[in-house]
């Protein structure tokens, strides 16, 4: 018991970075958003559509897959989507360290939870299952929404990042993993950000070729 106390208590220090690992998107005060506070929305997201969906999906996995999606960044830190998409060797530098990361993190962890949560990554990653389909789905809803949330919709920001052009494109654009769902209420919340995202492009008299 007390090897397992140990293990637990060293693998919260994991979580601890973790918490602080920042995202390329602003909350609405200006902060820079954490993948901590990504992970928290997204699962309240999960709750809050789980009623309304068509099919049937594991309540208990959905939520315990979004709340580990993304811990391997407390290591590898965030990568954001515009880069990976223009570099595509930078997705690959991706998946190497995020594997690592998360052998690491089995190797740390007692059993059986270590196993556990291995899996749900592992799942996540492979966008096969419909639970892994609509957790993946609703991640890219999630931070194109908060993309938008600075001070009242002020996207100017995203021409300051990396291959930020690329931002507007990506936020527009629907997802494939979406269409693959075929759920009307993920649909509908998908038409409801990219909309959003349109708005305040023009509010901010951005000139991007969408």
């Amino acid at each position: 018991m007390q090897n397992s106390i140990c293990k637990i208590l060293e693998f919260m220090k994991i979580l601890d970075k973790f918490c602080l690992t920042e995202r390329v998107t602003k909350l609405s005060d200006g902060t820079f958003e954490t993948d901590s506070s990504h992970t928290f929305k997204l699962m309240f997201m999960v709750m809050m559509i789980y009623p309304y969906l068509q099919h049937k999906y594991d309540y208990t996995k959905l939520l315990e897959m979004a709340l580990v999606h993304d811990i391997a960044e407390a290591e590898t830190g965030d990568f954001p989507r515009a880069i990976q998409r223009m570099h595509p060797e930078i997705k690959k530098i991706k998946e190497e360290q995020e594997q690592a990361a998360m052998q690491k993190y089995k190797n740390i962890l007692p059993e059986p939870v270590n196993q556990k949560i291995f899996a749900l990554w592992q799942e996540y990653e492979s966008k096969e299952t419909p639970e892994a389909i609509l957790v993946a789905a609703l991640d890219k809803i999630d931070a194109n929404l908060q993309a938008n949330q600075y001070n009242n919709g002020d996207v100017r920001y995203w021409l300051d990042l990396e291959d930020g052009e690329d931002y507007f494109r990506i936020n527009t654009e629907k997802k494939p993993l979406v269409a693959r769902l075929n759920e009307k209420i993920v649909s509908d919340l998908e038409e409801a950000v990219i909309n959003l995202t349109k708005e305040n492009t023009l509010k901010c008299q951005i000139n991007i070729k969408l």
